[in-house]
């Protein structure tokens, strides 16, 4: 029996929640295929997910949590493709503009402000699953929380320019190098997560910006153009892809 649009957004939620919970990705499966048979029994006899919730998701969300055990290990596989896509974030836009150096507080900044992200991006989807948001909200919130992850990146760089002189200056080669490095970390990262996610806000952030570099504009002009349009396209392709995935859900 094919399911309810309500039903399959519902049992997405629980998978999304319970991923961002550090869940058992085989029992996640397990919780997903007995709600899938459930809700089926439920819809048959003219029924909804408000049968399961008792009209609470969040509370049903969090009694599944404490119900499942935690496993953090199976997750840790997940760490090399962030600290590889994290590294080549950090590190294309500077060698774009041919300005790649580095200092202590870009090596102390940069990891804190990835922490600050992930654990960001985590409390996002864990209320989204729960809150079972709107299109609108998802598009807003996944679009600022984009542009606000771009602009705590900037900031350090910024910062970290004004404050501290940097041990290594990279040159044209050093710079090439640090590019093409970053997008075989890109690929990599992608290829680990199986998402090429990675990739389309890569593209979206530093194409636009070596474009602009590249154009026979004022320099003031280049500096206005590369502040913004990059971080809008970045916010633009992750409220793309949260509403494209809602949208999968819509049809199922």
């Amino acid at each position: 029996m094919k399911l309810s649009r309500e039903s399959e957004e519902f049992i997405a939620n629980v998978r999304m929640y319970l991923m961002t919970s550090g869940k058992n990705e085989r029992e996640i499966d397990e919780v997903a295929e007995e709600l899938e048979d459930h809700l089926a029994e439920l819809e048959h006899r003219g029924e909804s997910v408000d049968r399961i919730t008792g009209g609470s998701p969040k509370e049903y969300f969090a009694s599944l949590e404490q119900e499942m055990d935690n496993d953090y290990a199976g997750w840790l596989k997940y760490v090399p493709a962030f600290l590889l896509a994290f590294a080549a974030f950090a590190a294309m836009g500077p060698a774009i503009r041919g300005m790649f150096s580095l200092n202590l507080l870009q090596l102390i900044g940069y990891p804190l402000v990835a922490v600050i992200v992930a654990v960001l991006y985590r409390n996002m989807f864990r209320k989204m699953a729960a809150g079972q948001w709107s299109n609108r909200k998802l598009f807003l919130a996944g679009g600022g929380l984009s542009m606000l992850s771009v602009f705590l990146f900037v900031g350090v760089l910024l910062a970290s320019s004004l404050i501290m002189d940097p041990f290594y200056t990279a040159g044209r080669t050093g710079n090439l190098a640090v590019i093409v490095l970053s997008v075989v970390a890109f690929a990599a990262a992608a290829m680990m997560t199986g998402s090429w996610l990675l990739i389309t806000i890569a593209v979206a952030l530093f194409l636009p910006e070596w474009l602009i570099l590249s154009m026979p504009f004022q320099e003031e002009a280049k500096m206005v153009a590369s502040a913004f349009i990059p971080f809008i396209a970045v916010a633009l392709v992750i409220a793309a892809h949260l509403f494209y995935e809602r949208r999968k859900i819509d049809r199922a």
